[in-house]
């Protein structure tokens, strides 16, 4: 009996320590750099507008930001208002800096540790649960999204209390867990729209669990069939919008490709937080690294391998409990599945993304947890693996990953027009330089020419141009039709140009 305490004891101390190390991870210097485009929405959208705006906003328009998503190939029209009205209420308390924005995800990037390890032991035992913890607390990608004003650190906090409260209404069948389900679903459902995929993954299951059970037991989960009738009723408000959307977007990624297919692989993982100068040799295909770029290259090749080993080793094993065993395979297989079949037929839908499924990534760990605890090689597996993380933790924390308009704005003057070459980057951009008639976002060379008509100099500021003008048209035309006076290329992944007529 004593032996048993111990063991809890210790299970609950090393449950206390990974749960710190995940919240130092997730909240050490949070607030350095700068918004990035997608985060820029986020903020705007708070800073303009309260939480009975923003339902307003998306019921009449669809949108979070009505003025800045209605022009060009830009249109969007399938924003949903539950995150941003959460993340409203907290920055009315904590302030308005990128700390507040990004410690509403760091709190839920906490929560989902402890999910995760409920979750795992759920499933399995407290060991398997553990090492699940322990791995999605020093996961990169996880990392990121916990640090990042955005709902995909919130929603992965939701979508595995989803799933939770789903197993025990499946298990004990009781009202509470209904309840819980499509409360929390309910939540999920007005925040996302590529989340139907989890929604989809969660019913498809369900639907499973009744067959069998219905045919082997006669038992049927009516409080289950009950839970996602009124999951469908909860979506016909909203789903008329999606089917019959006006959004026109342009995919920067095109149809999933090998090379995709293997970065989102390695992305279950590791990733790869470069700097400037790596990145540009990666572009560049050179690969003239230093002996810290090679390591930090070949530790993350070498985690990817490990963990895609230890993954197809713990499926194996995890069949000890079949349930449990099944019950991950459909939550990490059917939503990649769903994603590469909407992508391949409709590449406009950008859901083939790892942020799009991020709530896959727990399902990944865990099986890779269960190979690890059926070895006899625990300890060292687990030293390998943080020896392994060591480099990219520190390069993801050492290299600006994020393009810098904070700076870009405090730079640039406030009585010439500015030029940006993404429409949607003048969101951003527009959070910290002001709201101004000056900043006017591009789309193309022909959409510049028109708005440069009567403008005798400007500034231009240039990001993202891999994606967005990967040829380079604009500043070519600017450069054969107007005279450079100034060039600044100090700050990430931004460009600044400054251009008078000849």
């Amino acid at each position: 009996m004593q032996q048993k305490n111990l063991n809890k004891n210790m299970a609950i101390y090393l449950l206390v320590l990974i749960i710190f190390l995940g919240a130092f991870l997730r909240f050490f210097d949070i607030g350095s750099e700068s918004f990035w485009l997608d985060e820029g929405t986020t903020a705007l959208t708070i800073k303009k507008h309260n939480a009975l705006e923003i339902i307003q906003n998306v019921k009449e328009k669809g949108q979070i930001l009505p003025t800045y998503y209605s022009y060009g190939k830009y249109r969007y029209d399938e924003d949903l208002p539950a995150y941003y009205v959460l993340l409203s209420g907290w920055v009315g308390v904590f302030g308005m800096s990128e700390i507040a924005f990004r410690s509403f995800s760091a709190i839920f990037g906490i929560l989902a540790l402890t999910a995760v390890f409920y979750l795992a032991r759920y499933l399995f035992d407290e060991k398997t649960a553990l090492l699940a913890t322990f791995l999605s607390a020093i996961n990169l990608i996880l990392l990121w999204y916990s640090r990042e004003a955005r709902q995909y650190s919130y929603l992965l906090f939701m979508s595995l209390l989803s799933v939770i409260l789903l197993l025990k209404l499946i298990k004990e069948g009781k009202a509470r867990h209904l309840a819980g389900l499509v409360i929390v679903n309910a939540f999920i459902i007005y925040s996302h729209f590529p989340w139907l995929m989890f929604v989809f993954f969660e019913g498809l299951y369900a639907l499973y669990i009744i067959y069998l059970d219905y045919t082997q037991k006669r038992i049927l989960h009516k409080k289950v069939i009950a839970a996602f009738l009124i999951m469908a009723l909860l979506y016909l408000p909203i789903i008329g919008r999606a089917i019959f959307s006006e959004t026109l977007t342009t995919n920067l990624y095109g149809k999933p490709d090998i090379g995709q297919i293997a970065k989102f692989g390695v992305q279950l993982s590791t990733w790869l937080y470069p700097s400037v100068g790596m990145r540009q040799e990666i572009y560049d295909s050179t690969f003239n690294f230093s002996f810290f770029e090679w390591s930090l290259l070949l530790s993350s090749i070498a985690t990817a391998i490990l963990f895609g080993l230890l993954f197809l080793y713990g499926i194996k094993k995890s069949f000890y409990k079949k349930n449990s065993a099944i019950f991950l395979l459909f939550m990490f297989f059917i939503p990649i599945i769903v994603a590469l079949t909407l992508s391949w037929l409709h590449p406009a839908i950008t859901v083939f993304m790892i942020k799009q499924m991020i709530y896959i990534i727990p399902a990944f760990l865990i099986f890779v947890s269960v190979g690890i605890s059926k070895t006899r090689f625990i300890i060292p597996l687990i030293v390998i693996i943080a020896i392994l993380n060591v480099l990219p933790i520190f390069a993801y924390y050492h290299n600006i990953d994020k393009q810098q308009f904070r700076e870009a704005a405090q730079f640039l003057p406030k009585d010439e027009p500015i030029f940006i070459n993404i429409e949607t980057a003048q969101v951003i951009f527009q959070y910290y330089y002001g709201e101004s008639g000056n900043v006017v976002g591009v789309s193309d060379v022909e959409d510049i020419k028109k708005k440069l008509e009567n403008v005798d100099s400007f500034w231009m500021l240039l990001t993202f141009t891999k994606y967005s003008d990967p040829e380079g048209s604009i500043k070519k035309y600017l450069d054969v039709n107007y005279e450079l006076i100034e060039e600044n290329d100090n700050f990430f992944d931004i460009r600044l140009l400054h251009y008078k007529r000849k």
